[in-house]
């Protein structure tokens, strides 16, 4: 049976990818569609429906990740036996009574669009899409010495409830050092540990905003924040984040307006760009926030990785007011699995987000904490970090190098001071989506720009991360994004309009 093709209003509130995903599971709720039917194909869809091939693609994995469809082989996309919504616009969560916060991180979780999957066979040639530390390079065997030493020392206490909402007291001492040793005019901040840089932001929200408060973001702007601010019912104020660093005028604006209730920036090796403001900036924008009591929330989990260029003042230190709070992670500086986060900032700011995180998981993990104390104390935590400037030093020329050889030159790549992204931008607004369903065609994986604005607007620029991909495989992929590139720049008529 083949079903209407989805009518999509590019002025509504809803992504063109769950719109597309939408249509689809109605006519499977509908009987338009029953178990068997196949989809049509992605290239023809996206012909049909003027939208990119990655569009189509996302909506059919959200709605395989629904369990309404699979892909099979020679077929194509068909509708799985028994097939039953596990969620739609209309009624999230298949018919249970779902929180507010429940229905909408199930929604973002859903419709946020991502990196497109190479097609079956295709070589990879190089993977900038996940932002996630390399594997090869974890220092397994100095983290295990380091578990074992706390294990013997104090395991039993460690293998029970610590009780400590805010962290272990040699941790927290560990890093309000390492702070006033890279700040010394600045006050020694408190610290509260976290379970890694996103239980610190959901903490932050939880502790100054209610729904239908605003937030301030960038744009564009880390994505797994979207989910969080939608999940509490938040309404985002966005302030382009450019070439010439966060448009303070803008922000200066949206302030003026009232409503908002905190401040999210990432002011060093921005994600998605690698982008940082220079002193001048930070120093003015603390200028416009002066006249607030609006906190701010500066997500610092790159800082550590600066390989050029003298390390720049947090905001909290330039900030008089003393709400400014930093964010840092362990799990980007070591790895993933490591769940262990910190803000830094004064007492009464950290006081309810403490208050906040006892009633939520009671504490990070004891053994975790330990651990990585007894990692700092031997010096491997400084040691690894050191290996990881270098090799991205390395890694960040080699991007430089490639695209000033393979991209044309209406194409632009920044050059960041450290970090692990760097932010590539075609001239016009839509190309990148483009460019992503391209280059996935050809085994390089990008993020599109689209996935990191905050209403998920067509994008020029795409996100390259350099975790995945060593000096060769940058060149070598940077290359395939060239050709692209040219292809797209001499024919911009056939980007539709996304």
């Amino acid at each position: 049976m083949s079903p209407t093709l989805p009518e999509l209003d590019r002025s509504a509130t809803a992504p063109l990818t769950a719109q597309i995903a939408d249509h689809f599971a109605a006519a499977i709720e509908q009987g338009q569609l029953r178990a068997g039917d196949r989809l049509p194909p992605i290239r023809e869809l996206a012909r049909r429906c003027a939208v990119t091939r990655a569009t189509v693609q996302d909506a059919y994995r959200q709605l395989a990740e629904r369990r309404l469809v699979e892909g099979t082989v020679g077929r194509g996309t068909v509708v799985c036996a028994g097939a039953v919504p596990m969620a739609s616009r209309t009624a999230v969560g298949n018919g249970l009574p779902l929180s507010p916060f429940a229905t909408a991180a199930l929604r973002r979780t859903l419709e946020m669009p991502g990196a497109p999957t190479l097609g079956a066979g295709q070589r990879l040639v190089a993977n900038f899409a996940e932002l996630a530390p390399d594997s090869g390079r974890f220092p397994v065997d100095e983290w295990r010495a380091a578990m074992d030493a706390v294990l013997l020392r104090s395991g039993p206490e460690l293998l029970g409830y610590g009780m400590a909402a805010n962290g272990l007291p040699e941790l927290r001492e560990a890093f309000a050092a390492r702070a006033a040793v890279a700040e010394p005019a600045a006050p020694v901040p408190e610290v509260l540990v976290t379970g890694g840089a996103q239980q610190a932001l959901d903490l932050a929200l939880r502790a100054f905003c209610a729904p239908g408060d605003t937030v301030v973001v960038t744009d564009p702007s880390y994505h797994q924040m979207f989910g969080l601010l939608k999940a509490h019912g938040l309404e985002v104020a966005a302030v382009p984040f450019g070439r010439d660093g966060l448009d303070l005028d803008r922000l200066q604006h949206v302030l003026a307006r009232g409503g908002v209730r905190l401040v999210y920036l990432m002011p060093t090796f921005h994600n998605p760009t690698g982008r940082t403001l220079d002193r001048a900036q930070r120093e003015r924008l603390v200028e416009v926030l002066a006249g607030t009591e609006v906190p701010v929330v500066e997500d610092e989990y790159q800082q550590s990785l600066r390989f050029r260029g003298e390390p720049l003042p947090t905001l909290r230190s330039l900030d008089p007011r003393g709400l400014t709070v930093t964010v840092a992670s362990a799990s980007k500086e070591l790895f993933p699995a490591l769940r262990i986060g910190w803000v830094l900032g004064a007492s009464r700011v950290l006081q309810p987000m403490a208050a906040v995180k006892r009633f939520v998981d009671l504490e990070t993990s004891p053994l975790l904490q330990a651990a990585l104390v007894e990692f700092l104390a031997r010096g491997a935590f400084d040691r690894y970090l050191g290996e990881l400037r270098a090799e991205l030093a390395r890694r960040h020329a080699a991007l430089a190098g490639a695209a000033r050889e393979s991209l044309p030159a209406e194409c632009h790549v920044g050059e960041a001071d450290g970090g692990y992204v760097a932010w590539l931008e075609m001239p016009r607004a839509g190309q990148a989506d483009r460019l992503t369903e391209m280059a996935s065609e050809r085994g390089v994986r990008v993020v599109p720009g689209r996935a990191f604005d905050p209403f998920d607007r067509p994008s020029s620029g795409v996100r390259l991360s350099l975790t995945r991909a060593d000096c060769d495989a940058i060149r070598a992929g940077v290359a395939v994004l060239g050709d692209c590139a040219r292809e797209i720049v001499a024919d911009p008529v056939a980007t539709p309009f996304l």
